[in-house]
Protein backbone atom coordinates (compact mmCIF):
# COMPACT_ATOMS: atom_id res chain seq x y z
CA UNK A 1 0.00 0.00 0.00
CA UNK A 2 2.76 2.49 0.94
CA UNK A 3 4.58 1.77 -2.32
CA UNK A 4 1.40 2.50 -4.30
CA UNK A 5 0.92 5.80 -2.49
CA UNK A 6 4.47 6.89 -3.30
CA UNK A 7 4.03 5.76 -6.92
CA UNK A 8 0.79 7.74 -7.19
CA UNK A 9 2.41 10.88 -5.78
CA UNK A 10 5.28 10.48 -8.25
CA UNK A 11 2.85 10.00 -11.14
CA UNK A 12 0.98 13.14 -10.12
CA UNK A 13 4.33 14.98 -9.84
CA UNK A 14 3.67 15.72 -6.17
CA UNK A 15 7.07 14.73 -4.85
CA UNK A 16 7.66 16.31 -1.45
CA UNK A 17 11.38 15.70 -0.83
CA UNK A 18 11.38 16.41 2.95
CA UNK A 19 8.45 14.04 3.50
CA UNK A 20 9.86 11.30 1.28
CA UNK A 21 13.39 11.48 2.71
CA UNK A 22 12.74 8.97 5.57
CA UNK A 23 11.05 6.40 3.31
CA UNK A 24 14.21 4.73 1.96
CA UNK A 25 14.56 3.36 5.50
CA UNK A 26 11.27 1.49 5.10
CA UNK A 27 11.71 -2.29 5.51
CA UNK A 28 9.68 -3.00 2.35
CA UNK A 29 11.86 -3.05 -0.79
CA UNK A 30 8.90 -1.89 -2.92
CA UNK A 31 8.50 1.27 -0.87
CA UNK A 32 12.23 1.95 -1.13
CA UNK A 33 12.19 1.39 -4.89
CA UNK A 34 9.24 3.74 -5.46
CA UNK A 35 10.73 6.36 -3.15
CA UNK A 36 14.01 6.34 -5.04
CA UNK A 37 12.18 6.74 -8.33
CA UNK A 38 10.31 9.70 -6.85
CA UNK A 39 13.47 11.28 -5.40
CA UNK A 40 15.81 10.78 -8.39
CA UNK A 41 14.86 14.04 -10.15
CA UNK A 42 15.50 15.88 -6.87
CA UNK A 43 18.65 14.00 -5.85
CA UNK A 44 20.61 17.26 -5.81
CA UNK A 45 18.29 18.64 -3.12
CA UNK A 46 19.13 15.90 -0.64
CA UNK A 47 21.61 17.02 2.01
CA UNK A 48 25.09 15.57 1.44
CA UNK A 49 25.13 14.12 4.97
CA UNK A 50 21.71 12.45 4.58
CA UNK A 51 22.97 9.04 3.42
CA UNK A 52 25.53 8.74 6.22
CA UNK A 53 25.39 5.21 7.57
CA UNK A 54 22.89 4.00 4.99
CA UNK A 55 25.65 2.50 2.84
CA UNK A 56 27.12 0.42 5.68
CA UNK A 57 27.42 -3.31 4.91
CA UNK A 58 25.09 -4.22 7.80
CA UNK A 59 22.18 -2.34 6.19
CA UNK A 60 19.73 -4.22 3.91
CA UNK A 61 21.00 -4.60 0.32
CA UNK A 62 17.91 -2.96 -1.20
CA UNK A 63 18.48 0.15 0.96
CA UNK A 64 22.18 0.34 0.13
CA UNK A 65 21.55 0.05 -3.61
CA UNK A 66 18.77 2.65 -3.44
CA UNK A 67 20.88 5.16 -1.52
CA UNK A 68 23.80 4.67 -3.90
CA UNK A 69 21.48 5.23 -6.85
CA UNK A 70 20.47 8.58 -5.36
CA UNK A 71 24.08 9.56 -4.66
CA UNK A 72 25.09 8.52 -8.17
CA UNK A 73 22.31 10.68 -9.61
CA UNK A 74 23.43 13.59 -7.49
CA UNK A 75 26.76 13.67 -9.30
CA UNK A 76 29.85 15.71 -8.53
CA UNK A 77 32.20 14.96 -5.68
CA UNK A 78 29.35 13.37 -3.69
CA UNK A 79 28.97 10.72 -6.39
CA UNK A 80 32.71 10.05 -6.57
CA UNK A 81 33.07 9.88 -2.77
CA UNK A 82 30.22 7.36 -2.46
CA UNK A 83 31.41 5.22 -5.37
CA UNK A 84 35.03 5.02 -4.21
CA UNK A 85 33.80 4.18 -0.72
CA UNK A 86 32.07 1.10 -2.13
CA UNK A 87 34.96 -0.25 -4.21
CA UNK A 88 35.78 -2.87 -1.56
CA UNK A 89 32.17 -3.64 -0.70
CA UNK A 90 31.21 -7.28 -0.04
CA UNK A 91 28.09 -6.92 -2.26
CA UNK A 92 29.40 -7.72 -5.75
CA UNK A 93 26.43 -6.08 -7.46
CA UNK A 94 26.84 -2.83 -5.56
CA UNK A 95 30.61 -2.92 -6.00
CA UNK A 96 30.14 -3.32 -9.77
CA UNK A 97 27.82 -0.32 -9.90
CA UNK A 98 30.32 1.71 -7.90
CA UNK A 99 33.17 0.75 -10.24
CA UNK A 100 31.12 1.78 -13.26
CA UNK A 101 30.21 5.07 -11.58
CA UNK A 102 33.88 5.88 -10.95
CA UNK A 103 34.78 5.06 -14.56
CA UNK A 104 32.02 7.36 -15.86
CA UNK A 105 32.73 10.21 -13.41
CA UNK A 106 33.75 13.60 -14.72
CA UNK A 107 34.24 16.72 -12.61
CA UNK A 108 31.23 18.98 -12.30
CA UNK A 109 31.43 22.71 -12.94
CA UNK A 110 31.27 23.46 -9.21
CA UNK A 111 34.36 21.37 -8.38
CA UNK A 112 37.23 23.72 -7.54
CA UNK A 113 40.21 23.39 -9.89
CA UNK A 114 42.89 21.23 -8.29
CA UNK A 115 40.51 19.72 -5.71
CA UNK A 116 42.66 17.55 -3.45
CA UNK A 117 39.81 15.24 -2.39
CA UNK A 118 38.85 14.42 -5.98
CA UNK A 119 42.49 13.70 -6.86
CA UNK A 120 42.90 11.45 -3.81
CA UNK A 121 39.69 9.55 -4.61
CA UNK A 122 40.74 9.05 -8.23
CA UNK A 123 44.14 7.79 -7.14
CA UNK A 124 42.45 5.37 -4.74
CA UNK A 125 40.50 4.01 -7.72
CA UNK A 126 43.52 3.91 -10.04
CA UNK A 127 43.05 0.16 -10.63
CA UNK A 128 39.91 0.98 -12.65
CA UNK A 129 41.77 3.08 -15.22
CA UNK A 130 44.61 2.75 -17.65
CA UNK A 131 47.53 5.01 -16.78
CA UNK A 132 46.50 7.49 -19.47
CA UNK A 133 42.87 7.32 -18.32
CA UNK A 134 43.87 8.22 -14.79
CA UNK A 135 46.10 11.06 -16.03
CA UNK A 136 43.18 12.41 -18.08
CA UNK A 137 40.83 12.39 -15.07
CA UNK A 138 43.45 14.08 -12.90
CA UNK A 139 44.07 16.67 -15.63
CA UNK A 140 40.31 17.31 -15.84
CA UNK A 141 40.24 18.05 -12.10
CA UNK A 142 43.29 20.30 -12.39
CA UNK A 143 45.36 17.99 -10.20
CA UNK A 144 47.55 16.32 -12.82
CA UNK A 145 50.75 17.93 -11.60
CA UNK A 146 50.15 17.27 -7.88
Amino acid sequence: MRARVVAALRTLDLTDVPRLRPLPDDPAPGVVRETVLALLPSAGLLPAEWPAGRLAPDRPPHLRRAVFRLLDARGGIVRLRAAVGLLDDPDARLRGRAEESVRRWTPSADLPRGDAEAAALLRRARHLFTESGLRLRLWQTGAADR
